[in-house]
């Protein structure tokens, strides 16, 4: 994984994009493992002999929108069950978000230090609505966050979406943006608004997700000292 690169001045913001699993809830206490469980009621109801997705695998996977995730951890003659395994993994998921389930270590801190900086927050993710649901009333993202979206609010298919669709209804086209997350496709959706990119190595992401990250931080309170 990638060291923290070298930064001097911090990046102006006046809107911070996150990323959820994987940049400020840690998913992996519980989370992972219920797609696991998940996975053996759906091939038990189902009749079917598949092998169950490796921790590794789920985690490569953490942060792609559903219509990839599910189809991707299944072989292509019974893709089209792919809803069904969606619906028995989800009921797993919300039950350990509510029971094991937590925030990284620091990340409400952060989050409320930037919000007392005056910093708007949105939170963006390839989840569904259930799904960040149940992560929000778990851990009072709405005293967080200003605004989240999600897979399918407004009709929005992806985060470069999310963020335009943000900009829009903030009235901050223009202001200095910076996006946080643990994934390429967060970095992706952050360049793709010219948004200053924080990747966050204590995620699920790889050396290959931080490619053109302006910086990496190693722990969530670490990013206070790269904005202002």
């Amino acid at each position: 994984m990638p060291q923290a690169q070298e930064r001097t001045r911090p990046f102006p913001a006046d809107l911070i994009f996150f990323d959820n699993d994987g940049t400020v809830f840690d998913s992996s206490t519980g989370v992972l493992t219920a797609v696991q469980d998940g996975f053996r009621e759906f091939i038990a109801r189902h009749g079917l002999d598949l092998p169950v997705p490796t921790i590794a695998r789920i985690k490569e996977l953490t942060g792609t929108p559903n219509t990839v995730f599910f189809p991707a951890v299944l072989p292509p003659e019974v893709r089209h069950l792919a809803p069904d395994l969606r619906e028995a993994c989800l009921r797993h998921e919300v039950e350990a978000i509510r029971t094991t389930g937590k925030l990284y270590d620091g990340a409400r801190e952060m989050l409320t230090e930037l919000r007392a900086r005056g910093k708007k927050l949105v939170l963006i993710t390839h989840a569904g609505v259930e799904y960040l649901t149940a992560t929000a009333e778990a851990f009072g993202y709405r005293e967080l966050f200003d605004a989240m979206y999600h897979v399918g609010l407004h009709g929005l298919a992806d985060k470069p979406e999310m963020i335009t669709h943000a900009l829009d209804a903030m009235g901050l086209n223009g202001a200095p943006l910076v996006a946080v997350g643990d994934k390429a496709a967060d970095i992706a959706a952050g360049k793709a608004h010219r948004a200053a990119c924080i990747f966050c190595a204590y995620g699920f992401g790889t050396e290959a997700d931080a490619a053109g990250a302006d910086a990496v931080i190693h722990a969530p309170l670490e990013l206070l000292a790269l904005v202002k």
